[in-house]
């Protein structure tokens, strides 16, 4: 799936079903070689995740976006995994 997909999938996640499709999805992209993965073991994609974490409050601001990351919905969870395929720390 390309990672314009994925980001899509993520934005449009409202429910615990549409989360686990999308950890499904997000599973077999990096099962099919991780195309635009920069984090492809567990190590760099924990350190991803939570430096994502850490700078999400900011990734919402430059999107134009406001949300309360203090209440965590299932889009936010699933943006968080996604980014944490890319993020650095």
């Amino acid at each position: 799936m390309e990672n314009d997909d994925l980001f899509d999938m993520a934005g449009a996640v409202n429910s615990r079903e549409e989360f686990v499709r999308f950890v499904g999805e997000l599973s077999r992209d990096l099962a099919a070689g991780g195309g635009e993965w920069e984090n492809t073991d567990l190590s760099s994609y924990m350190r991803g995740l939570s430096g994502f974490a850490q700078d999400m409050d900011g990734y919402y601001k430059n999107m134009g976006e406001a949300v309360d990351t203090s209440k965590i919905t299932w889009r936010i969870a699933a943006q968080m995994l996604l980014a944490a395929t890319v993020y650095g720390n």
